[in-house]
């Protein structure tokens, strides 16, 4: 199976990172409007550091490396 490179990576990064934030801000809104979420924050984060951990483990290491280096996690 062919590893994620560098190219791969960063496009799977700012996928992630945008649907955390979007989670972020959904939950968010649902706090504010009293609203009771189907899905909690605490899980949607435990699912999202399992894809998070796989995606880390198809990645080479050099582009786990830059990954690491230029994104926050």
């Amino acid at each position: 199976m062919k590893k994620f490179d560098i190219q791969d990576r960063v496009i799977l990064d700012e996928m992630v990172d945008s649907f955390v934030a979007e989670m972020h801000k959904n939950q968010d809104e649902a706090d504010l409007i009293g609203r009771r979420p189907i899905i909690t924050r605490e899980y949607w984060l435990q699912m999202i550091k399992v894809v998070q951990d796989k995606i880390d483990d198809l990645t080479t290491q050099k582009a786990l490396r830059n990954s690491n280096q230029y994104r926050n996690k």
